[in-house]
C-alpha cells in the first residue's frame, strides 16, 4: 500500500510561463560593477594578464587601460554584469592576489566604465 502524500502545491509551468518568469527575474536584477583597486604591488603586465584570463570578454588593450585607470585614479571598473557573475569575477581576481570589490551599478550612474 502506497502512503498518501499531501498536496504540496507543486505547479507545473508552461515553457512560455517559464520564459516570462525568467525575464521578470532578469529585469529585477540590478547590474553590479567589478572594481579593481590600485595596490602598488603588482606589475601592469601581471594585472593585465589576470584581467584577460578571468574576464574573457576583455581585450588585452582594454585590460591595460583598466589597469592604468586603477593606477591613476585609485580604482577602475573592470565589468558591469549580473551580481552572481560580478561575485565570481571578484573572487577569481582576489585569488590571483588583486584588490577587487563589487558595488551596485546604481552608485555609478553616468559612468559606464568597463561595460
Amino acid at each position: 500500500m502506497q502512503p498518501q502524500l499531501p498536496d504540496a502545491g507543486i505547479a507545473i509551468m508552461e515553457k512560455n510561463d517559464l520564459k516570462a518568469k525568467m525575464k521578470e527575474e532578469f529585469d529585477k536584477e540590478k547590474w553590479w560593477r567589478v572594481l579593481l583597486h590600485n595596490d602598488d604591488i603588482h606589475t601592469f603586465e601581471y594585472v593585465t594578464g589576470c584581467l584577460t584570463r578571468t574576464v574573457k570578454h576583455l581585450t588585452r588593450r582594454k585590460a591595460y587601460n583598466i589597469t592604468w585607470e586603477a593606477h591613476s585614479a585609485g580604482k577602475a571598473t573592470v565589468a558591469c554584469v549580473w551580481k552572481a557573475l560580478a561575485e565570481q569575477f571578484c573572487v577569481n581576481l582576489q585569488q590571483l592576489g588583486l584588490t577587487v570589490s563589487i558595488a551596485p551599478d546604481s552608485k555609478f550612474e553616468g559612468n559606464k566604465g568597463g561595460k
